[in-house]
């Protein structure tokens, strides 16, 4: 039995089927906030997950005055410096486009926990961020 031109393409599966979040997917904001109040370096804060499938773009992160030599990165469970390799936060000011290579259009293979991450001491400050990433739809 033959098919029809158009019959055989409506079975061909589409790149939006293939691709997902790469392909007509929609990009997606998370914001979140957490005010530090000397927690230790190496603290972790959660603000957000990467759903299986969804590809991370970037972050923006606005920050008080933290404390002398503190440090702030972003990462998951695989890399606790994924998304964006430590930055100073000891002056109030903005991170913005500071992706590590790894991370940017990172796909997840599994639901995944994106959190923030101190370092170099104890923070004391309101710190912003929002993360962006493309979801299928």
């Amino acid at each position: 039995m033959a098919d029809g031109l158009n019959y055989a393409k409506s079975l061909a599966p589409g790149m939006r089927d293939q691709l997902g979040a790469e392909w007509g997917g929609k990009n997606r904001a998370i914001y979140d906030e957490f005010t530090f109040s000397g927690q230790s370096a190496g603290t972790i804060v959660n603000v957000g997950v990467l759903r299986k499938g969804e590809v991370y773009l970037g972050c923006e992160i606005v920050n008080a005055a933290l404390g002398t030599g503190v440090t702030l990165q972003v990462g998951d469970a695989g890399n606790d410096a994924r998304y964006m390799a430590a930055q100073s936060a000891s002056s109030a000011g903005n991170i913005v486009g500071k992706e590590a290579g790894a991370g940017f259009g990172y796909k997840a293979p599994a639901d995944t926990v994106i959190f923030i991450k101190t370092g170099g001491g104890a923070a004391t400050g309101k710190v912003q961020i929002v993360w962006y990433k493309a979801a299928p739809n």
